[in-house]
């Protein structure tokens, strides 16, 4: 009688308590929060804020902390070391990397990924030995500025290029791409740093673990996917209306003008905003030519400021 039930009516036993609870979870919050919408992660890319994307999980499955290059603190460079596997990296475009005179780091390229990395580099009038997150912040925002000469910077370093391709998402879905279409698409100047999450056991971040630690920092996090499906729809630059509201706090880009923001190849010609000089390291990497760089001694010596948000400051992993 209950088979023939069953088959009359879509008859099915009883579900146990647990399964019951665990279909009721997302309704309930009581998983992790959702992918955050493009326009959200890109108003906070735009604030100079951390922005977390997720690879596909038939590719490599993690997922990488990203954030414009010319307005990064030391705060966040050692936020970023903290929780990934302090490899460093910076993407950027290949007229602009052999501009600094840097070089793919080999003829052959065997990378399961084709992730194009370039010799690591320092910028070498603005740190020490170059390690510390003071002193890759200073690297990468001297990247920022195409007034640098190729002299000024170390082959090798501590901070790792990577030569996007000029399709972006479109042409290669990785992270470098993910990275390098943030900066275009919210006007920054094409210079991106993104760093792969590590749990301290060593193991990579992945799905699960990547939305638990967005909730917990309040980092919007999205998929390569997503901006894949944006790009189409929008091109390389976000519609303005998207970043209406969005201030010139600290760690907002302080030279963001119209003029400037289309050409995505600027130098920082305009000065920090007093948050931003807050927040940078002593040295910084738009001077005047009569400025002096401090001493070795004075690196060495320096207190780096705290960020209310990401904490204090930790040397590196490498």
């Amino acid at each position: 009688l209950k088979s023939f039930y069953a088959e009359q009516h879509s008859f099915a036993p009883p579900r146990s308590a647990s399964s019951i609870l665990a279909g009721l979870r997302p309704s309930f919050g009581w998983v992790a929060m959702p992918w955050s919408s493009m326009e959200d992660a890109l108003r906070a890319f735009k604030r100079g804020e951390f922005v977390m994307v997720m690879d596909s999980d038939d590719r490599e499955d993690e997922c990488d902390l990203i954030l414009p290059a010319e307005t990064v603190t030391a705060a966040q460079m050692a936020f970023a070391i903290r929780h990934t596997t302090g490899i460093v990296c910076i993407a950027a475009d290949k007229e602009r990397l052999e501009h600094f005179g840097l070089h793919p780091a080999t003829g052959k390229n065997t990378d399961a990924n084709a992730t194009n990395f370039y010799v690591s580099t320092d910028f070498l009038p603005g740190t020490c030995t170059g390690v510390s997150a003071g002193d890759r912040a200073v690297t990468a925002r001297a990247l920022c500025d195409l007034s640098n000469s190729a002299e000024a910077f170390s082959k090798p370093g501590h901070l790792f290029p990577l030569c996007a391709r000029v399709g972006g998402v479109l042409e290669r879905p990785g992270h470098t791409e993910s990275t390098f279409d943030f900066c275009r698409l919210t006007g920054m100047i094409h210079v991106g740093i993104l760093a792969e999450l590590m749990h301290d056991d060593g193991t990579m971040y992945r799905r699960d673990d990547s939305l638990e630690f967005a909730e917990k920092h309040k980092i919007p996090i999205v998929t390569v996917q997503q901006i894949i499906d944006y790009r189409r729809e929008h091109g390389l630059l976000a519609p303005s209306e998207v970043f209406d509201g969005v201030g010139q706090g600290a760690g907002t880009s302080a030279s963001s003008s119209s003029s400037a923001s289309s050409s995505g190849r600027r130098g920082l010609s305009a000065s920090p905003t007093a948050a931003q000089q807050t927040l940078m390291p002593t040295a910084v990497m738009a001077v005047e030519p009569q400025t002096r760089w401090p001493s070795q001694r004075e690196q060495r010596d320096r207190v780096e400021p705290e960020h209310p948000r990401y904490g204090g400051i930790l040397t590196s992993k490498l």
